[in-house]
């Protein structure tokens, strides 16, 4: 009886392991990609004339930035930066939606310009509860909007959604610019994609395609 419950035990393990999802999976079309969208949770706002009403950022903002990548596709969609057919891409911003409850703006405006480390951008993911559990996760964790230098830093991080382990993470930043608060800081969302479709998708693939 002992050596079968050993066994299932081992099975089950073996199991596990092998629903585990790597960054070579991704780049060779062997697992889809999901866009989670942007974690505020540790953002700095540089620049406090940028900044006049945090409650709004919190309670209204960082929802619209996040619903613009399910609302706007055609605009947000990471689907063509990575090659990925139709059932190989989804977006999902749920999540963070109701993970960014817990940011809090108003302590996080400030003058000087701040970073955020591998560590810490890990330490928020474990905390993350994610209803997807298939395939990779595409995350952006901000560490800072900056009027200062018109532009937002985020970590672009890649999660095994079966296992939530971070797989990859690298700092990129995008050029604000739109018409009106929203628009101005979505416009670094937009840029952020467009360093992933036009520089960084290839230097990624070719790290981790086989």
């Amino acid at each position: 009886m002992k050596k079968l419950l050993l066994l299932a035990f081992v099975l089950l393990n073996v199991g596990f392991a092998s629903a585990e999802n790597t960054m070579a999976d991704l780049f060779n079309g062997k697992t889809k990609l999901v866009f989670l969208g942007l974690d505020f949770t540790q953002a700095k706002y540089v620049g406090r004339i940028g900044f006049t009403d945090p409650a709004a950022i919190q309670n209204q903002h960082m929802v619209s930035w996040n619903n613009l990548i399910e609302m706007e596709p055609k605009k947000f969609s990471l689907q063509k930066a990575f090659n990925l057919k139709d059932d190989q891409y989804a977006s999902k911003v749920e999540d963070m939606v109701k993970f960014n409850k817990a940011a809090n703006v108003a302590d996080n405006i400030t003058e000087t310009e701040a970073t955020l480390t591998e560590d810490q951008v890990k330490k928020s993911v474990s905390k993350y509860s994610l209803s997807e559990k298939d395939g990779i996760g595409l995350v952006y964790v901000v560490e800072s909007l900056s009027k200062t230098a018109e532009k937002m830093t985020v970590w672009a991080t890649f999660i095994d959604l079966s296992t939530k382990k971070v797989l990859y993470t690298e700092k990129v930043e995008g050029k604000a610019s739109g018409f009106g608060f929203r628009n101005y800081w979505a416009g670094s969302v937009y840029k952020i994609n467009q360093e992933i479709d036009s520089k960084l998708y290839k230097k990624w693939s070719k790290s981790y395609k086989v």
